[in-house]
């Protein structure tokens, strides 16, 4: 529950701070109730403190809130302690802390909607289908059915999976042929080049020596003629008396360098130097588009295994079809099952939800349940209709009444104690059904902490705590009443600025002051 809220340079509101834990009572969370003339600022008020729960953008220089909900906060990296602390400060932008731990607003408002339930007008959340059936299942009480229920969820999650799978290769089938003649393309393009690694350097250097083949064998043939001197130098050296040994080194190196050279030569002479160019040039082709030979080989076997399975795709295809079919039969077995059930608890839920309809002063409604297509809960089909008339059209003070009858019809199967924030919720009712609605909310208040906007008499005098907003030279305050300032504004809302003796013993009856 909400312990403390505190605002502070809140659009209207100078300063806000608002305590709320003497609310609870034996077998009461509250009922906290705000009222005051039009236009003094409440709505602007709720949405301040909602707004530190991150449900809309805060405009206030600070704000605070105290909750002493068991929150599971690990589950985002964030320290728990007895209380749980929702801060907000603004600094050129929002700052938003739980626990003095910086975090998102997305994160606040994830954290918060775990405790808080916020009913805006026209809300129609709790009447779609999946949140009625999600209701229905709390009502049933047998392990085997949640066992059931968690086993379709669980199929049926596969069962979109392959779905999805089946999907994409249906649609990739319709490209395949097409696809496949251009992978079959790139793939041939290589291959038919068939380049190897290193092999554009080895003939790089190869075009470089037949280059200069011609000036090797001129240069070669012109240095052969120094063997003609060779036994000159050898009888000069003899002559000196000199050893002869380097000299007959170097000629032996030389004439090996001269018969390398030439069988080079001779090599290169038996090389197609057009070949060689050709082969260059497709290589190069490779090497721009894809920066490099190994780059074009790793694309070479990307594509193939592509194309390996595209042209498997009909295999698979037909496997996943199988799979599907028997999924589908299992989840159906299991939808019916799941429905049936249902079916069951959907009339106790219908008794229950007439019970309270009856107390506000409505007609009977009709919880309607139909087969349709299998989604993620079964193949149930829930809804709700008053005097056979479908929700979305009934009036507004018809459709709030349904909604408390809601809440209060399933009370007793909510797991965890939550907070409620209704905008006006009596709004456009007559003074009965008024009071029909601030009883039922006296009792979903043993449940729920309930925050309550109303002009209405009825809903003031059934609260824990009644505070009061007001508005003078465009500022706004808020105060809570003691039981005499109690008093003064239940008569104002019955008789206006000019409350009456009557106006005042009226507004005593309902608070039951003698």
């Amino acid at each position: 529950m909400i312990e403390r809220v505190y605002l502070k340079e809140y659009v209207t509101f100078e300063e806000v701070e608002l305590e709320f834990s003497e609310v609870e009572l034996e077998f009461s969370k509250g009922l906290i109730v705000f009222t005051g003339p039009s236009g003094a600022g409440k709505s602007v008020l709720m949405r301040g403190i909602l707004s530190i729960f991150g449900f809309f953008d805060i405009n206030a220089k600070l704000s605070e809130a105290i909750v002493d909900n068991k929150l599971d906060l690990e589950k985002y990296g964030i320290e728990e302690d007895e209380v749980t602390i929702f801060r907000q400060i603004r600094k050129n932008k929002n700052r938003y802390f739980i626990n003095n731990q910086a975090v998102s607003k997305k994160v606040v408002n994830k954290v918060a909607k775990e405790f808080i339930d916020y009913l805006s007008l026209r809300e129609v959340d709790e009447f779609e289908n999946e949140n009625i059936v999600n209701l229905l299942d709390k009502m049933i009480r047998e392990k085997e059915y949640y066992v059931k229920l968690e086993d379709y969820k669980s199929k049926y999650k596969k069962y979109k999976e392959l779905k999805n799978k089946l999907e994409k290769i249906n649609k990739e089938e319709k490209e395949a042929i097409e696809k496949i003649e251009f992978l079959k393309y790139e793939i041939d393009k290589i291959e038919n080049i068939s380049p190897k690694v290193g092999e554009f350097e080895e003939l790089m250097s190869i075009k470089k020596d037949l280059s200069k083949i011609e000036k090797i064998k001129e240069k070669a043939y012109e240095i052969e003629r120094i063997f003609e001197y060779e036994n000159n130098v050898y009888e000069f050296l003899d002559m000196i008396e000199e050893d002869s040994e380097f000299f007959s080194n170097a000629m032996n190196e030389l004439r090996i360098a001269i018969d390398k050279a030439q069988e080079k030569a001779s090599y290169l002479e038996s090389i197609d130097i057009e070949e060689v160019l050709n082969r260059l040039s497709n290589l190069q082709e490779l090497i721009r588009r894809f920066g490099s030979i190994e780059n074009s080989l790793e694309y070479l076997e990307e594509k193939k295994k592509e194309l390996n399975l595209l042209e498997n795709l009909s295999f698979e295809k037909e496997n996943l079809q199988k799979e599907i079919k028997t999924l589908k039969k299992e989840l159906i077995n299991l939808a019916e099952y799941l429905h049936t059930k249902r079916e069951e608890v959907a009339k106790k839920f219908e008794e229950k939800l007439n019970f309270y309809l009856k107390k506000l002063y409505m007609p009977d409604a009709k919880v309607v349940l139909e087969k349709d297509n299998l989604y993620n809960l079964g193949i149930t089909k829930a809804k709700i209709i008053v005097n056979d008339i479908d929700i979305n059209t009934i009036s507004t003070g018809e459709f709030n009444r349904l909604r408390v009858a809601l809440l209060a019809s399933k009370l007793e199967y909510e797991e965890k104690e939550k907070t409620l924030f209704l905008d006006e919720i009596d709004a456009n009712l007559s003074g009965e059904e008024s009071m029909s609605v601030a009883e039922v909310l006296k009792y979903l208040s043993k449940k729920y902490q309930i925050f309550a906007i109303s002009h209405q008499p009825q809903l003031a005098s059934k609260a824990n705590k009644h505070f009061l907003v007001t508005k003078k030279d465009n500022k706004s305050f808020v105060k809570e009443l003691s039981k005499e300032e109690r008093i003064e504004e239940i008569a104002r809302i019955i008789g206006g600025k000019e409350k009456s003796q009557k106006a005042i013993a009226y507004a005593k009856e309902m608070l039951n002051i003698k």
